[in-house]
């Protein structure tokens, strides 16, 4: 078993981990709490820009987008005569994701298929006019003390805020999720995090990367801190 890459510190008291790197591409851990790449305002510290800095590797480029309050795994291409296929390996990926949801589901899996249509702060589920988007849930353990659940989303799509959105209507919201959850709450971060990506290179050589349980999920949660997550590809 190989010991994980080690901690890099960033500006701001942010730290992170590349898990994957090769000439064209890497892959790193991102913090909750900063935007994944340049906002409205360019004096706000983006991930991408302070990832780039340290690494000394200025054409750094995102590749796939997490939400601020989302942590994990970032895509990111060094290269960008490969911007092309890289999109592509982007597109035919496998990414899961870790939770914690407010209530406990009457289901274990539960395959969603929905449109969504962005709006101006959120997105919402239409009938028509949408773009179509398809998640797999599966809850691995409940809370019932702190009507709490704890489980893995893989997406077959990706939409803007598409796990987000999809377990708010299903009566779920993700635990901190102030703009699909409660308006008002007192949680510390929104617990959503990119645990997975499986993914082939551009030799056709395939890879599965994966991050490490975030301290503040077994914390919130103390009982997932020793789920075998390897038991989880076979889900």
């Amino acid at each position: 078993m190989t010991s994980p890459p080690k901690l890099i510190p960033l500006k701001g008291n942010f730290t992170t981990r590349v898990y994957f790197e090769c000439e064209d591409f890497l892959l790193a851990d991102k913090p909750e709490g900063i935007p994944v790449h340049e906002t409205k305002d360019p004096n706000r510290m983006d991930f991408t820009r302070l990832l780039a800095n340290h690494l000394q590797i200025p054409e750094l480029r995102t590749i796939n987008r997490l939400d601020l309050g989302t942590s994990g795994i970032v895509f990111l291409g060094k290269n960008k005569t490969k911007n092309l296929e890289l999109d592509q390996i982007l597109k035919e990926a496998e990414k899961t994701y870790l939770f914690l949801c407010e209530g406990i589901p009457d289901w274990e899996k539960h395959r969603m298929e929905c449109f969504l249509k962005d709006g101006n702060k959120q997105v919402s589920i239409v009938r028509s006019g949408g773009k179509k988007a398809i998640t797999e849930f599966t809850i691995l353990e409940t809370n019932p003390k702190e009507k709490i659940s704890f489980g893995l989303a893989k997406i077959l799509t990706g939409r803007r805020h598409q796990i987000r959105v999809m377990l708010s209507s299903l009566g779920f919201p993700i635990l901190g999720d102030k703009v699909y959850g409660k308006k008002e709450s007192s949680e510390k971060r929104m617990y959503l995090h990119a645990f997975r990506f499986s993914f082939t290179d551009l030799e056709g050589q395939k890879h599965m990367v994966e991050t490490e349980l975030p301290i503040a999920f077994s914390k919130r949660m103390p009982t997932v801190t020793n789920f075998n997550f390897r038991e989880t590809e076979r889900i």
